[in-house]
């Protein structure tokens, strides 16, 4: 069951649209979301080492008054968002069966307080990643740490030039006999027993294989069958066209079923899904 969503934010309006989504998760659940905005301590370049400590100084000061600024947009979008949707403000999750919010405000390094901060959750939604961004990633840009060291599912939610947050009927899985997949079938049962219809996505290559597939989600209640897609080429683009051909706008995939390195120098489902999908996608390593 899904009880806990973690929502990693920065105060923009990416945040804004993944906290809408964050609800529509909540109502279906009765879930608690988890807000978690890490204060970044803003670090001296080190061309200034050589500047008089008076600069320096001015230097530190407007850096963190920008930072401070986030914070205090952060808590003004949690606030707004709270009151405007009458969701209950609790220090920590409870057992009732009620929808409930809480903020967390935590100072350091964004990967190790998210990994950290996501251990005892039930699934971390987070924006589809900005293209063409200066500068590392944001604190709700590190889907690849959080796919990879906290054990539990991203939820990829796209602009809201693409997605409006609503409650998706129809789900696909990608499958290929990976563990990845098989985990991210297994942690999404919660959301695939109450779909209208759920669709395995297979290969030719895998087809011989689907039929346990679809009996194992129907043995758990689900309405499933599949869908074939063609081997080869952009697997990640044709899993999104078969989406939009079966109708389907919740897509379950496993998250670098290749290694990190073979995703960027060839390109992989992860790569480009993360990139470019346009419906809700959730992925678990």
């Amino acid at each position: 069951m899904i009880k806990i969503i973690l929502v990693p934010v920065d105060g923009s309006e990416r945040s804004a649209e993944v906290l809408d989504t964050a609800l529509v998760i909540a109502k279906r659940f009765d879930a608690h979301i988890k807000v978690v905005h890490v204060r970044e301590r803003a670090g001296e370049p080190f061309m200034f080492s050589g500047m008089p400590a008076a600069y320096r100084e001015e230097y530190a000061k407007v850096s963190n008054r920008a930072v401070d600024e986030v914070v205090d947009r952060v808590k003004q979008q949690f606030n707004g968002f709270c009151k405007e949707n009458k969701i209950k403000v609790t220090r920590k999750p409870s057992a009732a069966r009620e929808i409930s919010a809480s903020l967390h405000i935590h100072e350091g390094n964004p990967e190790a307080v998210l990994d950290r901060e996501s251990r005892l959750v039930d699934v971390i939604a987070m924006s589809r990643p900005t293209k063409h961004r200066i500068g590392g990633p944001g604190v709700g840009e590190l889907h690849e740490s959080l796919m990879l060291h906290s054990g539990r599912p991203v939820l990829i939610v796209p602009p809201a030039s693409e997605w409006q947050a609503h409650r998706a009927d129809r789900a696909a899985i990608g499958w290929n006999d990976s563990v990845e997949a098989s985990r991210a079938l297994g942690m999404t049962l919660p959301w695939l027993v109450q779909m209208k219809k759920v669709t395995v996505l297979v290969s030719k290559k895998r087809e011989a294989g689907v039929g346990e597939v679809v009996d194992y989600l129907k043995r758990h209640g689900c309405k499933a069958d599949y869908h074939l897609i063609s081997g080869g080429g952009n697997v990640g683009k044709k899993m999104l066209a078969a989406c939009g051909e079966i109708g389907a706008e919740f897509l379950v995939v496993g998250g670098f079923s290749h290694t990190r390195t073979r995703q960027r120098f060839f390109g992989g489902v992860t790569s480009h899904l993360l990139a470019n999908t346009n419906i809700i996608t959730v992925m678990a390593h």
